[in-house]
C-alpha cells in the first residue's frame, strides 16, 4: 500500500520544498506538513536585556493528506497549542490549511546581543531563526472500522524585524557634526 501512496504525496513534497515558500518533513507518506517562514515585528529593547522577548507568534501551516478510506481529524502543533481540522472539513480533500496562534509564553526566548538595540542604531534590524520550534500533525484515518493514526513534523522558521523608529533628519545631521 505504501507503494501507491508514496507517488502521489512524494511530488507534492518537492514542489514544496522547490519553492522555498514551506519548509516540509515528510513522514510515513500519508501526511506531509509544511510550514510558511513566519515574520515577527520586535519593538527595540533596552541594551541590559540579552533576550528577545517575542509576542504572541502566528504559524501558517499547511498539511497534505492521504487516507485508505476516510480522513477523521488533522491534528496541528506547536508547543502546547494545537488545532484539530474534523472530517467535515477534510471531506474530498488532499490538503488541510490553518493558522496555529502560539502564545508568548509558549516560545522560547531568542538570545542575540547584536539585534535590535535600542541605543545602538549599529545593531541588526533583522535576525533569522531557522529551526526556531518544531511543527507536529497528526492524521487520523479510518477504512472499515479500521482506525490508523500517521505523524509528520516540520521545523519552523521565524525572521526577527526590528520595529525601530527612522532618524529624523536633526538626528543624522547631529551625528553627522559629531
Amino acid at each position: 500500500m505504501r507503494q501507491r501512496r508514496l507517488p502521489i504525496l512524494a511530488p507534492i513534497a518537492a514542489i514544496v520544498a522547490a519553492t522555498g515558500i514551506f519548509s516540509p518533513a515528510v513522514a510515513d507518506g500519508n501526511i506531509v506538513v509544511a510550514a510558511r517562514e513566519t515574520r515577527v515585528i520586535i519593538p527595540p529593547r533596552a541594551d541590559r536585556l540579552e533576550l528577545v522577548n517575542l509576542p504572541v507568534v502566528e504559524f501558517a501551516l499547511r498539511a497534505a493528506i492521504e487516507c485508505k478510506g476516510e480522513a477523521v481529524s488533522v491534528t496541528l502543533s506547536i508547543a502546547d497549542t494545537f488545532l484539530t481540522i474534523g472530517r467535515d472539513a477534510l471531506l474530498d480533500q488532499r490538503a488541510a490549511e490553518a493558522t496555529v496562534r502560539v502564545p508568548a509564553d509558549q516560545l522560547i526566548l531568542a538570545a542575540s546581543s547584536a539585534f535590535c538595540v535600542a541605543e545602538d542604531q549599529a545593531t541588526a534590524d533583522e535576525l533569522l531563526l531557522p529551526g526556531f520550534t518544531t511543527a507536529h500533525a497528526s492524521l487520523r484515518c479510518t477504512d472499515d472500522d479500521i482506525e490508523s493514526l500517521h505523524f509528520a513534523s516540520a521545523p519552523l522558521q521565524l525572521r526577527l524585524s526590528c520595529a525601530r523608529e527612522p532618524e529624523t533628519p536633526q538626528e543624522a545631521s547631529d551625528e553627522s557634526d559629531r
